[in-house]
């Protein structure tokens, strides 16, 4: 429960018979004070048993030329009426809801964090990680019930990056650079977003500097990836065909999610769906890997272009570093690592940057340059080679 503003409107937020439900008040002072009292009475009657009140029966009494705070009475006939209790002058400024949730606490924003992940069209995925990191690490370091108004950056936040820096209990390794800025990265997230919707003033992570990461470099090539497939079973060896004929992000977000109306058999190409940045992007196909495409389809059962047993995948981790336990591969390898070569193979042996990173569906050329840029056989060489001569022979 909650009040929150959307495109400025005042809205409140409740649970009923187990379901989330969004009531608008709309725009203006006025808007947010029925807000607040409606917020305040579905309280009020979820802490009496009583049913989830009607907005409409629930009023704000106000005194000449003062504001009002929520003070609620149930009369007999049912209606809630919200009563004069005197706070400041109706003159006054006062910030809308940061001055009534200034004890909001951190896991208080957090749930309602969540909640707005649900409605914004998160992954549930990113939501249940989300969801899991806050339950097994996050409250334990900062406390669930620690107010976010009092926490700072270097009592709170510094400690918590410290902790992220250490041993990962399930990998008794320590944890990336890459993991630890994640895991900020959500942090700040939520921090920005309690500002956004006025619950808190200011985000205790202001004064954290993302520290670089290093590039993962990919240790194994094609040839590591055919003995994989030697040791591999059936489903683990498709999966990895898959992937590296095209591109895809491993996984449900991708991989997973390819179905066969998803594939252009006339055309020669696939369609997919990138969950990571909500674009499409099609990527055309080699004779061989589409005639692979047409003899998997006839053995399908839910129309997954990667199934195991004729049921729906969700992960093949173990599977897959079983297979690279027995093909003798002793440096760390991941189903990601096929996306690494699918995009570095194709520009050593010449192809066009733009062209390598519409298929892998980055955003910008940019970030595609960034990652790969080095993988492009001689073209620091061929730049050079334009230079003139300034010296006479």
């Amino acid at each position: 429960m909650g009040v929150y503003q959307r495109d400025e409107r005042w809205m409140v937020y409740f649970h009923e018979n187990g379901r989330r439900k969004d009531r608008s008040f709309g725009r203006g002072e006025e808007a947010r004070l029925r807000a607040e009292a409606f917020d305040f009475a579905v309280k009020q009657a979820k802490e009496k048993g009583f049913s989830i009140p009607d907005p409409a029966m629930v009023t704000i009494g106000v005194q000449e030329g003062i504001q009002t705070q929520a003070a609620m009475t149930v009369a007999q006939t049912g209606a809630v009426e919200v009563c004069a209790a005197p706070v400041v002058p109706y003159a006054a400024p006062v910030a809308p809801v940061v001055a009534a949730a200034k004890g909001i606490t951190f896991g208080q924003l957090s749930t309602m964090y969540l909640d707005h992940l649900r409605v914004s069209g998160r992954t549930e995925k990113h939501i249940y990680t989300l969801d899991k990191l806050l339950k097994s690490m996050f409250f334990d370091i900062l406390g669930r019930n620690t107010l976010v108004e009092g926490m700072t950056y270097l009592k709170d936040i510094v400690p918590f990056i410290k902790q992220m820096q250490g041993v990962s209990p399930q990998t008794k390794k320590p944890r990336s650079q890459a993991c630890v800025n994640r895991y900020c990265d959500y942090l700040d997230a939520m921090f920005n977003f309690g500002i956004e919707m006025e619950l808190i003033a200011r985000n205790p992570m202001k004064g954290r500097k993302k520290a670089k990461e290093r590039p993962r470099d990919v240790q194994v090539n094609v040839d590591d990836l055919r003995r994989i497939m030697d040791y591999a079973e059936p489903h683990i060896r498709w999966a990895m065909e898959v992937c590296f004929n095209l591109g895809t992000r491993p996984g449900p977000s991708e991989l997973f999610a390819l179905r066969f109306e998803h594939v252009d058999f006339d055309a020669g190409t696939v369609r997919i769906y990138a969950t990571k940045t909500k674009t499409y992007r099609t990527v055309p196909v080699t004779a061989t890997f589409l005639d692979r495409l047409r003899d998997m389809r006839e053995k399908t059962k839910f129309g997954f272009v990667v199934e195991y047993d004729g049921k729906p995948l969700t992960t093949i981790r173990k599977s897959f570093n079983k297979a690279c336990i027995k093909a003798g591969i002793t440096v760390n390898v991941r189903m990601y690592d096929l996306r690494h070569l699918f995009a570095t193979t194709m520009l050593a042996n010449g192809a066009d940057l733009a062209a390598v990173s519409k298929l892998m569906g980055h955003s910008t050329v940019k970030m595609t340059a960034d990652v790969y840029y080095h993988y492009l056989v001689g073209e620091k060489e061929k730049a050079v080679g334009k230079l003139p001569t300034l010296a006479g022979v």
